[in-house]
């Protein structure tokens, strides 16, 4: 009797571990899925640009930098009380020797100690509400403005961290 009571207890322990075992892979791969997706509707107020030497500018950062060496890659939608431009940021090799076709839109990044490259989309969205879609892949996203006149911008992004192939 003794012998069927402890392998009942024996039976349960395995499988009282496993299941802790299995619900904490569980947790760790959605941890895993949520530092890789980037999904957020809000709606904010634009304030001055970080970017040194920009300060004349207005932004709202959207989707934040990865400083993990992975890009984002999305699409986003928007609305605002003024047409903006929409930034995308991407890491820039300030060593890289130029020549005469010169260099990319680039300034000291206000997020690490290294360079970025700016992309700046004017977009038109054919309305006469400043507003658009948008497929993006970056290091980071922003709405601005560079006459610097403040903005209020509501959002949809949806993106997906994805590994360099270099």
């Amino acid at each position: 009797m003794k012998a069927i009571l402890w392998v009942g207890i024996v039976v349960v322990s395995v499988l009282v571990a496993a299941t802790v075992t299995i619900a904490i892979n569980e947790q760790q791969a959605e941890a895993a899925e949520m530092s890789r997706r980037f999904t957020a509707q809000t709606t904010a107020m634009s304030d001055t640009d970080p970017v040194p030497g920009h300060s004349a500018h207005q932004l709202v950062l959207a989707v934040p930098p990865r400083e993990d060496g992975q890009i984002w890659s999305g699409t986003v939608t928007w609305t605002s009380s003024i047409p903006v431009d929409v930034v995308v940021l991407h890491a820039y090799d300030p060593s890289m020797e130029i020549d005469e076709r010169g260099e990319p839109l680039t300034a000291p990044s206000p997020f690490s100690d290294g360079v970025i490259a700016i992309t700046l989309v004017h977009p038109d969205s054919g309305s006469v509400v400043p507003s658009g879609t948008l497929s993006f892949t970056g290091s980071a996203l922003a709405f601005h403005t560079i006459d610097g006149t403040p903005f209020t911008i509501t959002y949809t992004v949806d993106a997906l961290a994805k590994k360099l192939n270099q």
